[in-house]
């Protein structure tokens, strides 16, 4: 396990070894950079790569913060590239017209899929990957979720939310000094969606001893640690240190990893991430914008960690549950949202969540256990009163 844990991010790329979870993990991704300036090896990584004709993926805003500095690079090592920078007023929405945008916009020249951007930027170009098998190479602009090293990816076709096959980015390039930029409401994401690592790794547990699921310790302990090399950084993240948004974005790509190594997505989504997506495909139903994904998940991870309070009698004896007065002194640390009224949750929306979320997928989780236990409506009717009164 130590020798894991103290393996710097980079050291991550192209690792394989057989566990004693009984599994052999792999890290199927050629070069993993996080640091301050290592924008300037993204053409040296391309070339490495064999890239010839690369074909850049961004929007308006992410062109402004990395986009144009990453065609300068390119200019400068006489790579060869074109663009397609999607033109858009609010957040791009991982559809069938972003997907279809892309892949019209390839040349059968191209050889390298190039994506400036965060989360849709990166689901996208992803996916098209995994389709055209033409590799991918991401440029991230944002610590804003654990996607950029999943194997999954999150869109949305006919108005649901849908997670397709994807594949590994061929490398990650995540500069620090353009990740510190980027607004706080994604930066506050980013933190959210690590936190949600307490009630997702807990749930994660707590099968494995009611039910027998599988579980990885190693795994787990790799994201135990990063989630609280984080927490310890909450403050310093508000201010936007260095040194805090490396460690969340390092924490985030781990966490991507960690998915991968297991392969579900057990590791980093649980009743806390049900919940997020239950709220954000009702706005999706009703046309409207919803939370970053994140920054719904740091509100799901503080009512989870409310259910495990009121399952406490139903645990297994010894069993760690996650700490709600630590996961709320970090979010307010960070700045992030704690309050599903103050997210903008409506209050039946919320009782819903609470509720019904858990159908979304087969996964046992802290609501199926109240469930099974006939307690689970009383509980989310007391939950929802102490944050909507009444």
């Amino acid at each position: 396990m130590a020798s894991i844990l103290d393996r710097p991010i980079s050291q991550w790329a192209g690792m394989e070894y057989s566990c004693a979870c009984g599994k052999s993990h792999k890290v199927d991704i050629q070069a993993i950079r996080v640091g301050s300036g290592v924008i300037q090896e993204l053409p040296g990584i391309l070339r490495d790569l064999g890239a010839s004709h690369i074909f850049l993926v961004a929007d308006n805003y992410t062109y402004e913060a990395a986009g144009r500095q990453v065609e300068q690079l390119l200019d400068q090592a006489g790579l060869a590239y074109h663009k397609r920078v999607f033109q858009t007023e609010t957040p791009l929405v991982p559809n069938e017209y972003a997907l279809g945008s892309v892949l019209a916009a390839m040349t059968s020249q191209d050889d390298m899929l190039l994506a400036v951007g965060s989360g849709t930027l990166n689901d996208v170009t992803k996916y098209v990957s995994a389709r055209t098998g033409i590799p991918y190479v991401i440029a991230a602009t944002a610590p804003s979720m654990d996607g950029y090293a999943s194997t999954v990816a999150p869109t949305i076709l006919d108005g649901f939310k849908t997670t397709l096959p994807a594949v590994y980015p061929a490398a990650i390039v995540a500069d620090v000094d353009i990740l510190k930029d980027a607004p706080m409401p994604m930066l506050t994401a980013g933190f959210g969606d690590i936190i949600g690592k307490f009630t997702s790794l807990a749930d994660w547990r707590l099968s494995h001893q009611l039910n027998g699921e599988y579980y990885c310790p190693e795994v787990a302990g790799v994201i135990e640690a990063a989630v609280e090399t984080c927490a310890a950084n909450a403050q310093a993240l508000a201010q936007r240190e260095p040194q805090a948004i490396q460690a969340v974005t390092e924490a985030l790509i781990l966490s991507g990893l960690a998915m991968g190594m297991v392969g579900v997505s057990r590791p980093a989504s649980g009743a806390e991430h049900q919940m997020a997506h239950y709220w954000e495909m009702d706005a999706l139903r009703r046309g409207e914008e919803h939370p970053l994904h994140g920054n719904a998940v740091g509100v799901g991870t503080v009512l989870a960690a409310s259910l495990y309070e009121m399952a406490a009698e139903y645990l297994p004896q010894g069993f760690a549950a996650p700490d709600k007065g630590q996961i709320l002194a970090c979010l307010q640390a960070a700045g992030s949202c704690a309050d599903p009224k103050e997210l903008g949750i409506r209050r039946e929306l919320c009782l819903e969540s609470l509720l019904h979320a858990m159908e979304l997928r087969d996964r046992f989780t802290v609501q199926k256990l109240l469930e099974q236990k006939g307690k689970l409506s009383l509980c989310a009717q007391e939950l929802v009163a102490r944050y909507y009164g009444g």
